[in-house]
């Protein structure tokens, strides 16, 4: 990826195609994470909430459940596959409140000081400049506003699987989409970023989630459910097969007595005041 427009086009595409079987290959992976991240964030009747990078609203809903008809949330994705899951979704629920477009989660474009909290679930990791992503949501808050993000702290077996099919992927392919995962690992990496965007108050809770799989066969799909489909919309014909064995063979460690393979994710949710 060359510029910050190539980034957010091929980030857009992914999760465009993902749209349609996100959380929905069986096991859920996202729904009790976004519920975990609107519990902490801690909504209140009547307030206005952006939510950016919503995906299919696993976060948004439950704000929107705690926000009620007197409060309003905005969801913002790139991907128009997502939005217009998850504003169906919406409508089916009878979540007037609600209202979900296409938007940037690193240039929310909305009226300064408008909301009085903004929630990033396992997103700022996908924005071209970090700094500047929060910089903007800063701006999106009213004095005294709230922040809530969350972030991998350790993927458990998942990061070995896929490390498993990197070596099956082209290199001369520029690398695909990145992320920086990495980058906010740490705890002391989250609450820097955050301070240069004038949030104050930054307090961490990691939390460990587990994810059952019946099998291999469903922990692949479930891989191109979601960003992962990007690694293995990169794998050539040829090398599917034999991506997909060694991929099987690092799951086989997570498989547990009852015969589940478990995946144990541990992520990490941060909330912050705008000083």
């Amino acid at each position: 990826m060359t510029t910050p427009q190539d980034m957010k086009a091929a980030i857009a595409g992914i999760f465009d195609r993902s749209a349609a079987s996100y959380e929905q290959t069986g096991p859920e992976f996202f729904a009790p994470m976004g519920r975990e991240l609107a519990r902490r964030a801690a909504p209140r009747k009547g307030e206005r909430v952006l939510d950016v990078g919503c995906g299919r609203g696993h976060c948004l809903f439950p704000l929107a459940e705690a926000v009620g008809p007197e409060g309003e949330v905005l969801g913002l994705d790139l991907a128009p596959g997502m939005v217009e899951a998850t504003a169906a979704e919406a409508r089916a629920r009878g979540l007037d409140q609600v209202t979900v477009r296409i938007g940037d989660a690193a240039d929310p474009g909305v009226e300064p000081g408008s909301f009085d909290l903004v929630t990033a679930g396992f997103v700022i990791f996908f924005l071209p400049d970090p700094a500047a992503g929060v910089a903007a949501w800063a701006r999106a808050l009213r004095a005294g506003g709230r922040l809530a993000i969350s972030t991998f702290a350790a993927q458990g077996v998942h990061e070995r699987v896929m490390k498993a099919i990197g070596p099956f992927v082209p290199k001369e392919e520029g690398g695909g989409p990145k992320r920086r995962v990495e980058m906010f690992r740490s705890a002391e990496a989250v609450t820097a970023v955050l301070g240069e965007g004038g949030f104050t108050d930054v307090e961490h809770r990691n939390v460990t989630f587990e994810t059952r799989f019946t099998g291999p066969d469903q922990w692949w799909e479930w891989i191109g459910s979601h960003g992962g489909r990007g690694t293995l919309e990169r794998l050539p014909e040829d090398r599917v097969e034999d991506a997909r064995a060694a991929a099987y063979e690092v799951m086989e460690t997570a498989r547990t007595p009852d015969g589940a393979l478990v995946l144990h994710t541990e992520a990490r949710f941060t909330t912050a005041r705008l000083g």
